[in-house]
């Protein structure tokens, strides 16, 4: 491209805007010009909403291209928005079952641990939990915007949101790190399952001396009383991981 061609480029109304950039590599132009010449095609008649990944696929080839280009100044007030471009972000999905009629859900942070809990809870009556829900370990922050769309076929989350992970400063991060998110999206808060995390701060404590607990969120998560009953496995440099909990106990806390 010749130098500031994107300056007497003809483009559509809603682009306008790219004639006063200062500076436009080769390569956001090209993507200008593909998405320039789609709402062209498609100003005929009213374009089905569809996921942004769909719509990057359709545009340009590449089902990445415009999570790459809404991380830019392209995206914002009067530029690219995923309304222009008939799209919308869903976020990934919360695998989940439903285990009773109750509104709150349980969200663990392992697998194995998601198949003792669906399978103890519902074997279990008269409890709160309506689903359970695997946070995909590390995953879970970026699920967080599922809890108000459906889990476990039952619709947005309507109760309490409780969250279990490892007794481990990467458990807690997840466990902090989706609270942030789910108070950003204004959805339900993510709170501790409090009997859960102080069963895990019974156990002996696992790698003992090799855990660095200094930089490790989560106090103001768990609260002053689950940090002081957790001190021990902090003091030793140790982990505990949530498998090491029994069904029985998840059942006990279940019915509480």
């Amino acid at each position: 491209m010749r130098a500031k061609e994107w300056i007497r480029f003809p483009w559509r109304h809603e682009l306008g805007w790219i004639a006063s950039l200062p500076t436009l590599s080769d390569t956001r132009l090209r993507e200008l010009i593909a998405v320039n010449k789609w709402l062209a095609r498609t100003d005929s008649g009213e374009t089905a909403v569809v996921p942004v990944r769909y719509r990057s696929a359709e545009i340009f080839g590449d089902e990445k291209c415009l999570d790459s280009m809404a991380r830019t100044a392209l995206f914002g007030p009067g530029r690219l928005s995923f309304d222009l471009l008939a799209c919308v972000r869903i976020p990934a999905p919360l695998p989940a079952v439903a285990v009773g009629t109750g509104p709150d859900i349980l969200v663990v942070e392992n697998s194995d641990t998601y198949w003792v809990a669906t399978d103890t809870l519902r074997e279990t009556h008269t409890h709160r939990i309506g689903a359970v829900a695997w946070g995909c370990g590390n995953a879970f922050p970026s699920q967080v915007a599922a809890l108000g769309v459906d889990i476990g076929g039952r619709g947005p989350v309507t109760g309490t949101v409780w969250y279990w992970g490892d007794l481990d400063p990467a458990g807690l991060t997840i466990a902090s790190d989706a609270a942030t998110a789910a108070a950003a999206g204004g959805l339900p808060d993510i709170k501790p399952a409090t009997a859960l995390w102080a069963a895990m701060a019974e156990r002996p404590a696992q790698n003992s001396g090799t855990v660095n607990w200094l930089a490790a969120p989560g106090r103001n998560w768990l609260g002053d009383q689950l940090w002081q009953e957790t001190a021990t496995i902090r003091e030793k440099r140790g982990r505990v991981a949530q498998e090491s909990v029994t069904a029985d106990v998840v059942a006990a806390w279940a019915r509480i």
